[in-house]
């Protein structure tokens, strides 16, 4: 089983320190089943962009049988 942890605010100082303890634990034989992998901000797989770029086409190729989301957000307000 394996977890994910995720840093957010990495400007303060204590995300910062919390970073850098982990990263030097992965330096130790002790905690040899640590690893620290940095993501870029909200990056996206290329299997993810071509799904996404593959569902946007298909809604260009059918934009009239979309609603609008203002039509689709009112009905559900209104409930």
């Amino acid at each position: 089983m394996t977890y994910t942890i995720i840093i957010n605010k990495t400007e303060s100082d204590l995300a910062r320190n919390l970073l850098g303890y982990l990263k030097s634990l992965t330096q130790t034989k002790e905690y040899d089943f640590l690893q620290v992998i940095e993501n870029e901000d909200n990056a996206l797989s290329a299997e993810q962009m071509k799904e996404l770029d593959h569902r946007y086409e298909h809604f260009l190729e059918h934009k009239p049988e979309y609603a609008e989301w203002e039509d689709v957000k009112q009905k559900y307000v209104k409930q």
